[in-house]
């Protein structure tokens, strides 16, 4: 950006301070709060929008030419103020272009989200503000503050305010560009739901009754099956015909595709560009340079780690898979991916006593629910109660969440599938939380089955995981600045994986957990289950580690190496024993390229330190509500306050150690 001459003369007077300095004007602290129900129509959301846009970009006018000598008060205050009522919009605006039954809203909001964003990118290349910041002496501030300093002017360097005018103006138009590409593919996918049609319910041998009976032929006595995940993931489970689940992968496999192959070479090809304009050699290096990690190498090697202490787990587990399904078909050569999820069911049946279509009978969404929130509450002390408020769709429930008199947080819950909704699991953020001046505020968007239908068991988990990240949100949005709430992106999983771990705790889920008899779970089976926990978790991670290395792939090198194809089948063959399945372009689907980009391999790392910080509650109790109440307050209400390794290693006692997760991943103890 161009810096008239004139603002330069000012900004050097102000830099040097002086009796002679000019008098500035007071900049506005407001943070604007956005209701919903200022958001319900397509119109009524594109008005307020641009008229929040324009009052934003005067705001941001006034921080480029203010003349006074910049302090944490009159101008970091301001600009702060500034972010987090931006953010109060673009966050609702792209979670309703997720959630919102209108299409009309969807698409509003996306072209919301794009405007408001493209204030973000400016701010970010504001060569005046960051002169400004950096003028800053926050020597005097509080360790927040201070914090709050250094990472303003880490992510400015990141996003390249420090090159010239020309630089920073194509760095401007590809972060535009990045935004509406990311969109497209997001949407491709979002939109995109394909159906599996059979001739006869005999094709749907295996499956349980509930589930058939939920399902039955069309007026032209097909049955179709979606590639929603309430259909499709029991399918892979049960279905007795190997061509039925053959089938089904490859139509899962292929959504969003050809679609999002152009759309997914422009978005990676953008990407690169702005790194290199930046600095980087590549947009992972980029990506990587505010993580734990620190560097895509940092990552290759976590990766390599992984795959050595999966080695022995990961083959023996295959051998045992391909055994029992050679039983029922002795032609077979190999395991096929299709193959994977039904053999193992049988695995755990006939060889650990589990039976998952029985276990499914103890589980629905409504107990469920309840049993996670009591869980919340019990543990770290907590009161969820109704809360009164619009919402999007009649399937929302809305709650806040109460410590004693005080409310600390409201959240949304859309937990079940239609047509144009978001088709995965996740925490949405609508609202960052600033101390004294507006509470934290988020969205579960899930795609569970409803009430009292039978839910299964890793879905409880997936439940309780995303819920990890509301309660995460909610303690941790009571800081004073906005960039101090999150930690480290390669942190943000840990503190949902640990929480799975209470879904694999008996006195937890028993309350819970009953069938429609309202008899408990017995406790043998909840033993046999624990006891084929683990099988498994060799193919799992290493599953995992095929979505991280081609995540990493796609984003550490020249674009122009790559073949999507190739790259994803070089990835699988690299981590695990399966074979690409032919015809199948799952890339095209895999969402975490554009929001995670390279970095899809968090997951592992958070893990790792989730496993480590788990031994804490394995030494004091799952249930020891002090251990529970020191963990909240040293971990999750920190959020980003401080690099997440100094606030674990306060927590534990002791340095973070992945030995821990390695461990477990070699089938040893971690004692």
């Amino acid at each position: 950006m161009r810096i008239p001459v004139a603002l330069a003369v000012v900004l050097a007077l102000a830099a040097c301070g002086g009796a002679d300095e000019p008098a500035a004007p007071e900049l506005p602290v407001r943070y604007d709060a956005v209701a919903l129900a200022d958001l319900d129509s397509a119109e009524k959301l594109t008005v307020r929008c641009e008229a929040d846009e324009a009052k934003f970009r005067e705001r941001f006018a006034a921080l480029e030419s203010w003349p006074g000598a910049p302090t944490i008060d009159n101008y970091y205050r301001p600009l702060d103020s500034l972010t987090v009522s931006a953010a109060n919009l673009v966050m609702l605006a792209s979670s309703l272009g997720g959630v919102h039954p209108a299409g009309d809203v969807r698409a509003a909001a996306e072209q919301c989200e794009l405007l408001v964003n493209k204030l973000f990118t400016d701010m970010g290349l504001s060569r005046p503000i960051f002169e400004a910041v950096s003028r800053i002496d926050a020597s005097g501030a509080d360790e927040e503050t201070r914090y709050s300093v250094e990472k303003t002017l880490l992510q400015f360097r990141l996003g390249g305010v420090d090159k010239d005018e020309t630089t920073r103006e194509r760095i401007r138009e590809l972060s535009e560009k990045i935004s509406e590409i990311g969109q497209e593919f997001d949407r491709n996918i979002r939109d995109d739901v394909r159906y599996l049609e059979l001739d006869s319910v005999d094709d749907l041998a295996g499956l349980p009754d509930d589930y058939i009976a939920a399902r039955p032929p069309n007026e032209d006595g097909r049955i179709l099956i979606s590639t929603q995940y309430p259909d499709v993931f029991p399918l892979f489970e049960y279905a007795e015909s190997d061509e039925v689940r053959k089938e089904m992968l490859q139509i899962f496999r292929n959504r969003a595709y050809p679609q999002n192959e152009e759309v997914l070479r422009n978005l990676i090809e953008a990407r690169f560009e702005l790194a290199q304009l930046a600095g980087f050699a590549n947009y992972a290096e980029l990506v990587t340079a505010d993580k734990m990690s620190g560097s895509p190498e940092r990552v290759d090697s976590f990766l390599k780690d992984l795959k050595g202490y999966t080695a022995e787990t990961q083959d023996a587990e295959y051998e045992v898979l391909l055994a029992r399904l050679r039983e029922d078909m002795p032609e077979a050569e190999r395991l096929e991916v299709w193959q994977n999820s039904y053999i193992r069911s049988k695995v755990r049946r006939e060889q650990y006593n589990v039976d998952t279509k029985l276990v499914r009978e103890y589980f629905n969404y409504d107990a469920s629910r309840d049993g996670i929130l009591t869980l919340v509450q019990d543990l770290f002390r907590v009161q969820i109660v109704p809360w009164e408020t619009d919402t999007w769709h009649e399937d929302v429930e809305a709650f806040e969440l109460r410590d004693g008199d005080e409310v600390i947080g409201r959240f949304y819950l859309d937990m079940h599938p239609r047509e144009g909704k978001f088709g995965h699991a996740a925490m949405f953020p609508f609202a960052w939380g600033i101390e004294d001046e507006q509470l934290p505020v988020a969205g579960l968007i899930c795609n569970f089955p409803r009430g009292t239908e039978p839910m299964q068991h890793g879905q409880v988990v997936t439940f309780l995981h995303e819920f990890g990240h509301l309660i995460h949100w909610m303690f941790a949005g009571h800081h004073g600045w906005s960039n101090i709430i999150t930690p480290e992106w390669d942190f943000i999983e840990a503190p949902s994986q640990m929480l799975e771990e209470w879904i694999w705790d008996y006195d937890t889920i028993s309350v819970f957990a009953k069938n429609a008899d309202g008899e408990v779970l017995p406790r043998e089976l909840f033993d046999s289950m624990v006891a084929a926990r683990d099988f498994g978790l060799g193919m799992g991670t290493r599953g995992q580690l095929a979505y991280a290395g081609t995540s990493l792939g796609l984003y550490d090198r020249d674009p122009a190496e790559i073949d999507f194809d190739e790259h994803t089948a070089d990835m699988a063959r690299t981590y695990t024993r399966f074979e690409p399945l032919d015809g199948a372009h799952s890339w095209a689907s895999f969402g975490h390229l554009n929001g995670y980009s390279a970095i899809y391999y968090t997951y592992q790392w958070s893990k790792a330190i989730a496993t480590d910080m788990f031994t804490r509650f394995e030494e004091s109790g799952l249930r020891n509500v002090e251990t529970a109440m020191t963990y909240r307050q040293k971990v999750l209400a920190r959020g980003g306050s401080r690099p997440a390794e100094e606030f674990v290693t306060d927590f534990l006692g002791r340095p973070i150690s992945f030995e821990t997760y390695a461990n477990r991943l070699r089938g040893r103890s971690s004692q």
